[in-house]
């Protein structure tokens, strides 16, 4: 009776991930007959010198290591900026998932009215991922040009309320509480760029309210009926019940900090291909997928330790 039963689960765990490779086929294929020839030819260019002929085509030319010697020891930009970007990542990293589960806690609560709420918090944050970052660009960039034409700086009122408020932040945060040099530059960062903290926030946002949800009232109310504090519930249930997400949401952040569309480092390597630098475009885009390749894997090391997964066998 025991080795029917044993057949019937093995039987029942292989359907399910014949399932899986169903619903992840279309990708697998596209892949494999779209993106796997573009990377190939990428990882060639690397090593080649890319020529384009004038009456259409290119050639190319055997040049080893060149590129990445070029990239890594030539450029003028590359090297600093490519650290510059993963300091940046850290920064998000240490400011979006907090920020993230913050937020989603908050629309996760029953009150009234909290459709209304979901929807004023992430139509902004929809709409910031494409059109309104755009124009706030294009705005940036008209309002440059115009104060050097009338050969002076504009402060708004606005501009010195908001650095006043800062400032006196940081004098709180230093004389009242104490807080150590380095958090003080991470909460001045996200003060700062509170507007871009939203922004990258969005996909993590929702990935942790699904979670939240998913997570048994009954838990809370038998914490409750031990004694348990609000405190110790966020602590023993919240986050070991999130923790899979917070491993997600910290390889996207990871992922969407490297490629956003205002990275220094993507734009070296887009300036390189309208250059028809192809070579080291492709040198340069390899070396900064094995910085995020590493990140990752480093990130995926230490934090899945500390994930608790419910139904693991």
């Amino acid at each position: 009776m025991s080795r029917n039963k044993k057949k019937k689960g093995v039987s029942l765990a292989a359907k399910k991930a014949r399932m899986g490779w169903v619903f992840v086929s279309p990708f697998v294929i596209g892949f494999f007959l779209f993106f796997m020839i573009l990377i190939a030819r990428s990882v060639g260019f690397s090593f080649m010198e890319v020529t384009m002929e004038q009456g259409g085509g290119y050639s190319t030319k055997w040049v080893g290591k060149d590129n990445f010697y070029y990239m890594l020891r030539v450029h003028q930009y590359y090297t600093e900026q490519m650290w510059s970007s993963v300091k940046d990542m850290f920064l998000n990293l240490a400011i979006v998932p907090i920020f993230s589960l913050f937020v989603a806690m908050l629309l996760n609560r029953k009150i009234k009215g909290r459709t209304i709420f979901r929807a004023i918090f992430f139509i902004p944050v929809i709409l910031a991922t494409g059109i309104i970052a755009k124009a706030d660009a294009l705005n940036n960039i008209r309002g440059a040009f115009s104060n050097l034409d009338m050969g002076e700086i504009t402060t708004t009122a606005e501009e010195m309320s908001d650095a006043f408020n800062v400032e006196s932040l940081m004098y709180y945060l230093k004389n009242v509480f104490r807080f150590s040099p380095e958090i003080m530059n991470i909460v001045e960062r996200a003060i700062q760029n509170i507007y871009g903290v939203i922004n990258d926030s969005g996909v993590q946002i929702l990935i942790f309210l699904s979670g939240l949800q998913s997570i048994p009232s009954s838990l809370y109310e038998a914490a409750a009926i031990e004694g348990c504090s609000k405190w110790e519930s966020f602590w023993k249930i919240t986050v070991p019940m999130v923790s899979p997400m917070i491993l997600v949401n910290f390889v996207y952040t990871i992922a969407d900090s490297f490629t956003k569309y205002n990275n220094n480092v993507m734009k070296i390597i887009q300036e390189e291909i309208l250059a028809n630098s192809y070579g080291y475009a492709s040198a340069g885009a390899w070396i900064y997928f094995g910085i995020i390749a590493a990140v990752v894997a480093v990130v995926m090391l230490v934090a899945r330790r500390f994930v608790f997964y419910q139904n693991r066998d």
